[in-house]
């Protein structure tokens, strides 16, 4: 959880612009992890675990699949489903059998939705992250893989609105190396040419205008510092919160000196939630 917190805290502010986190994202989250935790893991140990993470979250939303209403069964520890849905699902995904013991509970998807929701093909019509539609002549070519996968399988940093990549170290290629290659540039090509020719509609929605958008929200929540602590549990539950549309507008629009009141009040409020529906 502690962890989850963290790479939110840096997507927020802007520290994963695209795929991969920016070097002073990862920094922060290898010191502030230490801080908190008093372990001191290395980047490599901390990305390895957000890769475990990232694998176990695209297993269970496929497992799920569009099975969204499904509950939560606390005493199981796994969604509250009949046996004949589990035997219908395995089938399909097999290797999600251990889920069957031991799911991912609605607090950590939440958090996992954050981290990897848009970066991560999780069906067979996944959708870029610079639109909300993946077009149809790319999924019909297998072109579905994430973007992440593309950057490290083939060592390059997918730069948005640019036509080619940016190779990290030039290699003599084999001919089998060309041909990925190939398939790699006409793959960021049919991406850049979704994203420019969504350029306009996007702009429209610009986060950094938005006087309700998440960079506005948290930089509210920057000014209340002294009241809301970086190392708080108020804090970490405010980054959560402001992630939901609805209760950043509302966070945004009360007056300044009751919003450290109406966090505390939200963030009793789960708690209470939480155990109720935990024995």
């Amino acid at each position: 959880m502690i962890l989850c917190d963290l790479c939110i805290k840096e997507i927020l502010i802007g520290n994963r612009p695209g795929t991969h986190f920016k070097r002073e994202g990862w920094v922060k989250i290898v010191n502030n992890f230490e801080k908190e935790t008093g372990k001191p893991y290395t980047q490599k140990q901390l990305k390895n675990r957000w890769d475990l993470l990232k694998k176990e979250w695209k297993l269970w939303k496929k497992l799920k699949e569009k099975d969204t209403g499904l509950g939560w069964n606390p005493i199981k520890g796994t969604v509250d489903a009949s046996d004949d849905w589990w035997e219908s699902r395995l089938k399909v995904v097999p290797e999600a059998q251990r889920f069957r013991l031991a799911g991912i509970d609605p607090e950590l998807e939440d958090k996992l939705d954050q981290m990897f929701k848009g970066i991560v093909a999780t069906g067979d019509k996944a959708w870029a992250p610079s639109s909300g539609i993946m077009p149809t002549d790319f999924i019909e070519h297998g072109y579905n893989e994430t973007l992440e996968e593309i950057e490290e399988e083939n060592e390059v940093e997918v730069v948005p609105m640019l036509r080619h990549p940016i190779l990290k170290n030039e290699k003599k290629k084999s001919s089998k190396q060309i041909g990925g290659a190939a398939k790699l540039s006409l793959q960021i090509d049919k991406l850049c040419n979704t994203a420019e020719s969504m350029s306009n509609a996007t702009s429209r929605l610009n986060p950094v205008t938005d006087p309700f958008g998440i960079p506005k929200a948290y930089k509210v929540l920057e000014e209340l510092s002294e009241e809301v602590p970086e190392t708080s549990d108020l804090y970490f539950f405010a980054l959560k919160l402001i992630a939901n549309k609805d209760k950043r507008t509302l966070f945004l629009t009360i007056p300044d000196r009751v919003r450290v009141w109406w966090l505390t009040k939200e963030m009793e409020d789960s708690s209470k939630l939480t155990s109720l529906l935990v024995p």
